[in-house]
């Protein structure tokens, strides 16, 4: 490579993370350890991932190309949270219906409907990780010099980063 454009590799890294892990395959072996399943990984279907399916980071950054100039922190946690409750609530359906027999089901199903609701201590737990998982989102992207923060008002940041084409 003669002239990089790092700046553009990392951009399309964090809109297209899984073709980024395609085209890598080949190094670390096809059998490495990604965390995520195959068929995300296929690069055909790849453009079609749901954004609750991507890494903390990207969706973090498809949030930021669709903030204006100053990004409200706040309004930003709260609409990372909820692509994140989706990606929770599309994991414990994916875990009921891949489990057991139908009676089985039958049984569970048929259990104390306050067991299948979250205790508040469960829930609490979720909040801190959601909010762990956003703070280490928020501080990759600043890291990489995607936001900068402001003197005037401390709930907004800037973004730095505007002419980005998909």
């Amino acid at each position: 490579i003669i002239n990089p454009a790092p700046r553009m590799s990392i951009i399309n890294a964090l809109l297209h993370p899984y073709d980024v892990i395609n085209a890598h395959k080949g190094f670390f072996g096809a059998d490495a350890a990604t965390g995520v399943s195959d068929e995300l990984i296929d690069g055909s279907a790849s453009h079609k991932v749901p954004l609750w399916a991507l890494p903390d980071t990207s969706i973090l950054f498809r949030r930021y190309m669709e903030a204006g100039k100053m990004i409200n922190v706040y309004d930003w946690f709260e609409s990372f949270g909820m692509v994140l409750d989706s990606q929770r609530r599309s994991r414990s359906l994916r875990q009921r219906t891949s489990g057991g027999s139908p009676q089985k089901r039958r049984r569970e199903d048929g259990e104390d409907a306050s067991e299948e609701e979250m205790d508040e201590e469960e829930e609490e737990k979720w909040k801190s990780e959601v909010q762990a998982r956003f703070i280490r989102a928020l501080h990759e992207l600043d890291y990489m010099g995607f936001i900068k923060h402001t003197g005037r008002k401390a709930d907004h940041v800037l973004r730095t980063i505007y002419d980005v084409l998909d």
